[in-house]
């Protein structure tokens, strides 16, 4: 089980047993909530979502077998004009994974409404301002991510081709880590980008944002996220020129 993730088929395999899945499940959120309670975001949210995803789709997909399966005819249903017939009986493997639903999906729910709320709560840490006068095009350039005096440059650009999910929106910014920079007097936002467009003449001209937080994230799992989240919707909203 990698990084203490469940794996997409948990409730199906190794076996199919009620108080295991509730052991595996309440394990899980034990080790999604620690990260969380160390601010540490990606990539358990993403995870905590896939989960109820598939959840969702495995109840879909039994209920509507559930509809297709014939059962025995009793007699006529009068109320309905039509035939009666005896309710299904489902084995009892079936009964397990529902209840392994039942109680899998409010815990998880739970968890996934707590981080959503520490996502927002950190990222209304997060103040982001561009770095001079931004160019005719802004679908590249750079991130400067600042924690204390060290600002880490990443080259960023947009993503042809979108995530549909709105939450995965971070995913169109592509990054890439460039250098690092100890900011001081000497060396001020603006000359970070002065010298970056020095050291990559192939981007002459590139848009660059720096990033500052009130307190102390995880660069990787929390702050660029969030950084890549913050520079999509503004650019978005501006039409990504």
């Amino acid at each position: 089980m990698n990084m203490g993730f469940l794996h997409p088929d948990w409730i199906l395999h190794p076996a199919i047993d009620r108080e295991m899945k509730q052991y595996i499940l309440l394990a899980y959120l034990q080790r999604v909530g620690e990260r969380f309670g160390q601010h540490r975001l990606h990539p358990y949210l993403d995870d905590l979502r896939g989960h109820l995803k598939r959840m969702h789709e495995l109840r879909t997909t039994w209920q509507a077998l559930r509809r297709c399966i014939p059962t025995e005819v009793t007699g006529l249903d009068p109320r309905r004009g039509g035939l009666a017939r005896a309710p299904l009986e489902d084995p009892e493997v079936l009964r397990v994974v529902v209840d392994v639903l039942s109680f899998a999906e409010p815990e998880l729910q739970a968890q996934l409404e707590q981080a959503e709320d520490l996502r927002e709560q950190l990222a209304g840490t997060i103040v982001f301002a561009p770095v001079g006068l931004l160019p005719l095009t802004t679908k590249e350039g750079y991130l400067l991510l600042r924690q204390d005096t060290m600002a880490r440059a990443y080259r960023y650009d947009m993503h042809v081709l979108r995530e549909s999910d709105d939450t995965l929106r971070y995913r169109n910014v592509h990054t890439h880590w460039v250098t690092d920079y100890s900011l001081g007097i000497g060396w001020t936002y603006e000359r970070v980008k002065a010298d970056l467009i020095r050291r990559h003449p192939d981007l002459p001209v590139p848009s660059t944002f720096a990033f500052e937080s009130g307190v102390t994230l995880p660069r990787i799992e929390t702050f660029l996220p969030l950084a890549k989240e913050l520079v999509y919707d503004a650019l978005a909203a501006e039409g990504t020129r």
